[in-house]
């Protein structure tokens, strides 16, 4: 299925978008359901109140026009429960098909590594003599990589930290070395969050770092080329 959000929006708080209808205009969705599935019930109770108030004048003071309104906030009421709940339905089905598309988006994106130490020691991805000490660092060495990615479009840099051994990272060169260190997280996932309209991510698993040094000018015999 088509991506809501592509590379550059990786971030961890993506919004949950609702689940496409092509056949239902969005007018007669917006009246059926509201703009916000969150809101839809308070404001189907409130026209539920409105049709047993005008029940309640109809049977009082009775009037064709109290009735008629009855009868048809009464079935619009009806129309708003069954769509609710057909809506429910779509959005559950649709929403780890989501997360899925979501994900390979997010396992394929190499963030910029703003800052990388080894051992408490900075490494500067962009100079072979460093990323050999890393390429060379022991398998049990801790590694931390800090890189950045935009909040929201137009944003400031927002920054992250994961924390690796050297045994759980794995450096790959690039044919043409990008500008700064890029890191990906080929096992990363997106889930949804408690408020079941924004995701979080997880980050767990190998990480993929490829450093600012061309494939030619690799340290060691060890190197993946991507």
């Amino acid at each position: 299925m088509p991506v809501t959000y592509g590379p550059e929006h990786s971030r961890p708080d993506l919004p949950v978008p609702l689940v496409p209808l092509p056949g239902l205009p969005v007018l007669a969705r917006r009246v059926l359901a509201g703009p916000s599935p969150e809101r839809a019930p308070a404001a189907t109770f409130g026209w539920a109140v409105l049709t047993a108030a005008l029940a309640l004048a109809a049977t009082f003071a009775p009037h064709p026009l109290f009735s008629a309104a009855t009868w048809l906030t009464a079935a619009y009421v009806l129309a708003r429960v069954v769509m609710s709940r057909l809506l429910a339905r779509a959005q559950r089905r649709f929403e780890p098909v989501w997360l899925a598309a979501q994900t390979r988006v997010l396992r394929g994106h190499g963030f910029d590594v703003l800052r990388c130490t080894v051992g408490g020691r900075v490494c500067d991805l962009t100079r072979p003599g460093d990323v050999e000490s890393l390429a060379r660092a022991a398998p049990g060495e801790e590694v931390v990589v800090e890189f950045g990615y935009r909040p929201a479009a137009g944003g400031r840099v927002a920054v992250e930290r994961v924390r690796r051994r050297r045994a759980e990272l794995e450096i790959r060169y690039a044919r043409f070395a990008p500008d700064s260190g890029r890191v990906r997280f080929p096992e990363a996932s997106y889930v949804i969050g408690a408020s079941g309209r924004v995701t979080l991510w997880s980050l767990a698993g190998p990480v993929v770092l490829t450093p600012a040094v061309a494939a030619r000018l690799r340290p060691g015999p060890a190197a993946v080329r991507a």
